[in-house]
């Protein structure tokens, strides 16, 4: 049988001993902190990726990699890509969007 990545990383979190250290006094503020961390990790690795790719692609295409980053979109793929980005946006910032949350100072009274 063989063990996926995420199956892997499940087994190691579950084979530590004792408490987690904790350097914050808020332990939802260092939940939070570790896991903006997490995706600039993830991030700076897609970004390694996409560059690899672009040198490749700009190598094949005997061009410099500067055409390939500065290609402009206009019309229907232009809107398909805003559409996307606000589309993400609304998915990361959905807790702050999301109606039936109350602001902190109306929450604590």
């Amino acid at each position: 049988m063989t063990t996926t990545k995420a199956e892997a990383l499940t087994a190691l979190i579950l084979s530590a001993r004792g408490n987690r250290p904790q350097s914050l006094a808020n332990a939802e503020a260092e939940e939070v902190l570790n896991i903006a961390l997490a995706l600039l990790i993830e991030l700076s690795v897609s970004n390694d990726r996409i560059d690899r790719l672009e040198r490749m692609v700009a190598a094949l295409r005997d061009e410099p990699v500067s055409a390939l980053r500065d290609v402009r979109y206009d019309g229907e793929a232009a809107q398909e890509r805003q559409e996307a980005m606000e589309a993400l946006l609304a998915r990361v910032l959905r807790i702050m969007l999301d109606p039936r949350v109350q602001p902190p100072a109306a929450a604590a009274s």
